[in-house]
């Protein structure tokens, strides 16, 4: 009778919480180690959540939230989202999308090539004003 009681929507799924979990902490680019560190917890502790091998309650959902800067509900909700096909429907596509190629030194290296190439276009231009005036 007990089992009857229960409710299907007052019942967290570990696993699918569990990966959730885990595919938003890799997308804020976070260690498991760092995110157990902020919990307060030993990281072999926190990746059982992350495999579901922990239940997981609406607290801990609320600091992983918190932690992760993401809405507590994207964790909690039934539907399986693939993040990585829907990805360009995200507001993190500009950081997440975006493949950086230069460091600061390299555009800086870059910069004063242009300047360069910019100054040698006005001297040969000066070199050809003042040949056809001569």
């Amino acid at each position: 009778m007990a089992n009857e009681d229960k409710h299907p929507f007052l019942e967290l799924d570990n696993k699918k919480i569990g990966h959730k979990i885990y595919i938003q902490r890799k997308i804020a680019g976070l260690k498991a180690f760092d995110v157990a560190e902020q919990l307060g917890i030993k990281e072999a502790a926190y990746t059982k959540y992350e495999r579901g091998e922990t239940k997981i309650s609406i607290d801990f959902v609320k600091k992983i939230s918190e932690i992760l800067k993401i809405d507590p509900l994207l964790l909690l909700s039934s539907n399986d989202v693939n993040y990585f096909d829907n990805i360009h429907n995200s507001p993190i596509l500009s950081t997440f999308h975006t493949y950086q190629s230069t460091n600061e030194k390299q555009n800086e290296a870059i910069l004063a090539l242009i300047e360069n190439v910019i100054e040698m276009n006005k001297n040969i231009m000066q070199l050809l004003n003042n040949k056809s005036n001569n």
